[in-house]
């Protein structure tokens, strides 16, 4: 039951899909660690994002338990264990009698869309709007939204105009199926909706010495652009908890947020980069009129995929999860 557990749980969505959630069952104590080689120094200084994803991991294991009637009590935060290169995060006892979750069932089909989304149709609409709720903002006026795209590109070439932030994101790049670990973590071509000629392009000019200097010749901002996909979005959901949600609580509600977008059909890929950028979270919160006690911890991008089959990204064996 354990690695059924826990291949389940490991479905919850981890930035750049580094997966740093590990797993111990001693009888009925569950216990989420932290690998602590599962970081992004450049991309994720604070932690936030790793403590996000370990908050979707935790909801995740939650998510699986409730398909068993089961679920965890006596939980236990930060309970100081540690194990083969792991740090504790959360721990919790296995108890019964609770209802299935009704977003469980939809585990399985979340996945991100990373390509332009088919037209907008007005019956989408409406299921957008029917997920809005205080953390989650709906924008989809096609003004604010072509507004955005552009401050999402302008956001994500600050990030990626530096140099240790572009070579850490090439470390979980996965852009040929040769690599070894294209069928277990971080960012896969197919993932990224890449067709061959452009993963042959993206092998060649995303290299850090080759995106150095196109950098310098003003080229590269223009590999790293989604604006066209951004701008093709049914909507864009800014998720805002409040100011007072620890990451990790902010990463179980993030999650499930994910699920309710896919519980009315729907794909959606988020938008990190517009809500680390201090000065794209600057102009959203504006845009929104966002609650001083509220805080944008990340925006969606939502529409319907413009293809039939959305790859599923890769995880590490359940297994090799278990500490």
């Amino acid at each position: 039951m354990a690695l059924d557990l826990v291949a389940r749980a490991s479905r919850a969505p981890s930035v750049h899909n580094i997966q740093p959630a590990r797993w111990r069952f001693n009888d009925l104590r569950v216990t989420l660690f932290r690998a602590l080689d599962r970081t992004l120094p450049a991309a994720d200084p604070t932690g936030h994002d790793v403590d996000i994803s370990l908050g979707a991991a935790f909801e995740g294991m939650c998510l699986a338990l409730s398909e068993r009637s089961l679920f965890l009590d006596q939980v236990d935060f930060r309970p100081g264990e540690h194990a083969q290169g792991c740090a504790g995060v959360a721990a919790g006892t296995i108890a019964s009698g609770c209802a299935i979750d009704s977003l469980a069932a939809h585990v399985k089909n979340r996945k991100s869309f990373r390509g332009k989304f088919a037209a907008v149709l007005k019956e989408d609409l409406a299921a957008i709007r029917s997920v809005a709720a205080e953390d989650a903002i709906i924008i989809d006026d096609r003004s604010c939204i072509r507004e955005l795209a552009k401050s999402h590109d302008d956001a994500t070439w600050r990030f990626a105009s530096k140099s240790e932030y572009h070579e850490e994101l090439w470390s979980w790049l996965r852009l040929s199926a040769r690599q070894p670990s294209w069928g277990r973590d971080g960012l896969n071509a197919d993932c990224l909706g890449l067709s061959a000629p452009e993963r042959i392009a993206a092998r060649a000019l995303l290299s850090p010495r080759i995106f150095s200097r196109l950098s310098r010749l003003g080229v590269g901002s223009r590999l790293v652009s989604e604006r066209s996909q951004v701008e093709s979005a049914s909507a864009l959901i800014v998720f805002a908890p409040p100011r007072s949600t620890s990451s990790f609580n902010a990463g179980r509600r993030f999650y499930r947020l994910w699920l309710e977008i896919t519980s009315i059909g729907l794909a959606a890929v988020p938008m990190s980069a517009s809500a680390d950028d201090a000065e794209s979270n600057a102009s959203i919160a504006r845009m929104i009129d966002l609650p001083a006690d509220r805080r944008i911890a990340n925006v969606f991008r939502v529409g319907r995929p413009g293809v039939r089959q959305v790859p599923m990204s890769p995880r590490i064996p359940a297994r090799e999860l278990v500490v």
